[in-house]
C-alpha cells in the first residue's frame, strides 16, 4: 500500500451502503459517517466477480449528488490499491443523505450503480462514537507476563482496545497502532492525567507465535509503561470470538495476517463507545475520548 494513501485509509469508518450487482459484478460502498469542512471525505469501494473474487485493474469512476435536492454534482477521484478495494475522495460539505453514482468498466463492459449514505459534520459529540451496540464477550487470555486475562479484568476501567502481531510486515498497520498507544501514554504523563482506572490492550492475531514472553520484549521495546498496559494472547477460538463480536476481521497467510486497523473504547461495563477506523489516529482526539470517559 503506497504511503499517500495512509491518511485517507485512517479516516475509513466501516459503514455498509449496500451491496448492488449487475452483470456478473458486485460493489460494496464503505463510507465514514462523519466530514470535516475543508478537509478530504474518503470513501472505499469493494469490486468482486460473481464467485467473491476481488475484481483489479478495472476503471472505476463515481459522482456524488445530495439526495432530493439540485445543489449539482460532486466529482470523485478514485485510485485503485488492490485487492479489488478503490479509494475515492471528495470535497464534502453538507449533512443529509448522498447518493454515489458508481461505474465500473473492465474487459469492455461496464457497470452502474447507485449506492445511498448519510453523512453529518464532524464534532466533537459524533466523532468516533460507536453505532453499535456491543458488549465485551468473555474471554480468558495471558497478558505479556503469563497472567491469566478475563473480561472481569476489564470491568470498572476505561479499555482501549487494538489487535496486533509481532512480526507485522506492513509499516503502516500494528507498528502505528501501537505508536497511538505510545503517544496516548505519553500525552498522558505530559499533562498529569490520572490513569488509575485506564486499561490499554494489544490483542495479538498471531497467538501461535506470540508467546508471552515475545509479546513482553515487544512492549519492551515499544517503550510501554506497562502498569496500565497489557499485550494479551492465547487460544486462538478466544481471540477469534473477541474479534468477531468487535468485527475485526482477519486472515492469516502464511507468515502474514491480513487484519482491519480498528482501535475500541469500552467503558467500565465493557460496552463500546467509540471506535477508530484506521491506523493513524488523530492524536488529540484519541486524547480527549480517553480522558473524557476517565472523568464520566
Amino acid at each position: 500500500m503506497k504511503k499517500s494513501f495512509v491518511f485517507i485509509l485512517s479516516l475509513m469508518f466501516i459503514f455498509i451502503a449496500g451491496c448492488g450487482s449487475a452483470s456478473n459484478l458486485t460493489i460494496k460502498l464503505s463510507t465514514p459517517k462523519t466530514f470535516t469542512s475543508g478537509k478530504i471525505y474518503a470513501m472505499q469501494f469493494s469490486v468482486v466477480d460473481k464467485q467473491g473474487n476481488p475484481v483489479e485493474g478495472a476503471k472505476v469512476s463515481a459522482e456524488l449528488n445530495m439526495k432530493n435536492m439540485d445543489h449539482g454534482t460532486t466529482p470523485v477521484a478514485v485510485k485503485e490499491i488492490g485487492d479489488g478495494k478503490y479509494i475515492g475522495t471528495a470535497n464534502i460539505a453538507m449533512n443529509g443523505d448522498w447518493m454515489a453514482t458508481i461505474k465500473v468498466e473492465q474487459d469492455g463492459k461496464i457497470v452502474e450503480d447507485e449506492k445511498q449514505f448519510t453523512v453529518e459534520a464532524k464534532t466533537l459529540a459524533n466523532a468516533h462514537k460507536a453505532t453499535k451496540e456491543v458488549t465485551l464477550p468473555e474471554f480468558k487470555l495471558m497478558d505479556q507476563n503469563g497472567i491469566s486475562v478475563t473480561k472481569q479484568d476489564f470491568l470498572g476501567k476505561t479499555v482501549v482496545l487494538t489487535f496486533t502481531y509481532v512480526n507485522c510486515i506492513d509499516p503502516n498497520a500494528c507498528p502505528i497502532l501501537l505508536g497511538n498507544f505510545s503517544h496516548l501514554q505519553q500525552d498522558l504523563k505530559s499533562k498529569r492525567s490520572k490513569t488509575d482506572n485506564l486499561l490499554l490492550v494489544s490483542i495479538s492475531l498471531d497467538p501461535e507465535n506470540d508467546k508471552p514472553e515475545i509479546m513482553k520484549e515487544h512492549a519492551k521495546k515499544m517503550n510501554f509503561d506497562l502498569s496500565y498496559l497489557k499485550m494479551l494472547t492465547g487460544d486462538k477460538k478466544q481471540i477469534q470470538n473477541l474479534a468477531n463480536t468487535l468485527g475485526e476481521h482477519y486472515e492469516k497467510r502464511g507468515s502474514e495476517v491480513l487484519h482491519d486497523n480498528k482501535t475500541f473504547i469500552f467503558n467500565g461495563d465493557g460496552r463500546l463507545t467509540h471506535e477508530f477506523t484506521g491506523s493513524i489516529i488523530d492524536r488529540d482526539e484519541l486524547y480527549q475520548d480517553v480522558v473524557f470517559k476517565l472523568e464520566e
